[in-house]
């Protein structure tokens, strides 16, 4: 897909019924290398307007038959129309027949008798900025069209590859249960494939919420959630990553504790927020899940002891405008948008999150709804 912005040469449409004056300003426009189209009435003008689709209109009000003002009204009732520039030339210099001609869709005006450097200069300011509204609308037009190609594409990653990928992870799940672990090189062999498996996964959830959340696409249907039970179902999907590093998981979540959220975003956060400790926290570490309350907001924290953060790496990892992204304590790799997602997904839910850390003893992030 081209987006092409080369600019040709701006085409004029002088319009006046007298001929000195329409000789008068072509020549001082011709030695600027401009287009000239000449109109000696309105009605011309309106006929040459759909023929030529001028850059500019110098446009005289004074005419027989149709005044510029009302062939002024004719050319922009055309949506076509809308951005060429027309400037009055006229006599008249009173208020009144000046907001006539704004009101008619003019943008500017000349008065006789002209004066050189003001028609230049009136003229190729409004080409200026006709060129810029016209390069604008290209790259909006294009970038229009980049959006929907982008969503095309995350339609067929969601609709081709969640399947698929979901059958290979379902299938190395029960061939790593029925498979002797004990000195056994295949069974070592499944798990590091159902490791990657369950990233890849991971990886292409994020990516189709943060395409859904960026295109305005994702509804949000917020509905009272047992937390407790969203935190379970985050564990089982991530029990053989938790298995594998034998870190232990606790969760000190209340089942009378609830929130008001939407349970699909709410599930990703954790998702997130838990496969991160997973990362971060070296083997036989804690993870431990809970939630309070306090001024009518509840608060669930996600406790590791794992690595930690730098005070100089803190406040990159929850800003989207930073990409970071660092190896876990097994080399995992990440694409630093999980907690970007987790940032989004959270304030959607009219929350908030944040992150306490200390460098070599772990990291708690908190959310608030």
């Amino acid at each position: 897909m081209h987006l092409n912005l080369q600019e040709e040469t701006p085409t004029i449409l002088i319009v006046d019924d007298n001929p000195n004056n329409i000789k008068i300003v072509a020549l001082i426009l011709r030695t600027l290398k401009y287009k000239i189209v000449i109109a000696t009435n309105g009605e011309q003008a309106i006929e040459l307007v759909e023929q030529t689709r001028p850059d500019l209109i110098l446009l005289d009000i004074m005419m027989p038959k149709m005044d510029g003002y009302d062939a002024c009204k004719i050319i922009k009732e055309k949506e076509e129309n809308a951005n060429i520039p027309v400037i009055f030339i006229t006599a008249l210099n009173d208020t009144e027949s000046l907001v006539k001609g704004f009101k008619a869709g003019g943008v500017d005006y000349i008065t006789k008798p002209f004066n050189k450097d003001e028609l230049v200069s009136r003229v190729q300011t409004h080409l200026e900025l006709k060129q810029t509204r016209d390069r604008l609308e290209k790259t909006t037009h294009h970038l229009s069209e980049l959006n929907a190609l982008k969503d095309k594409m995350f339609s067929v990653i969601g609709h081709d590859l969640r399947s698929p990928l979901s059958s290979v992870k379902m299938t190395l799940e029960f061939l790593s249960k029925m498979t002797d672990t004990k000195d056994n090189p295949v069974a070592e062999n499944i798990n590091i494939m159902l490791k990657t498996t369950d990233e890849v996964f991971g990886l292409l959830e994020n990516l189709l919420g943060w395409a859904k959340s960026q295109s305005g696409n994702l509804s949000i249907n917020k509905e009272e959630l047992q937390i407790s039970d969203v935190v379970n179902s985050v564990y089982i999907l991530n029990k053989g990553n938790l298995e594998l590093k034998k870190i232990s998981f606790k969760s000190e979540v209340s089942e009378t504790t609830k929130v008001t959220a939407d349970l699909s975003m709410m599930k990703v956060v954790l998702r997130n927020l838990v496969s991160n400790a997973i990362k971060f926290t070296p083997d036989e570490g804690t993870i431990t899940v809970s939630a309070t309350e306090k001024n009518g907001k509840t608060i669930i924290s996600v406790a590791d002891s794992g690595i930690g953060i730098s005070e100089e790496d803190l406040p990159k990892v929850l800003n989207p405008n930073t990409h970071h992204t660092t190896y876990g304590t097994n080399r995992e790799a990440g694409s630093g948008l999980g907690l970007t997602l987790c940032k989004d997904f959270v304030e959607k839910n009219d929350g908030t999150i944040w992150v306490e850390s200390e460098l070599g003893k772990g990291s708690t992030f908190f959310i608030e709804v």
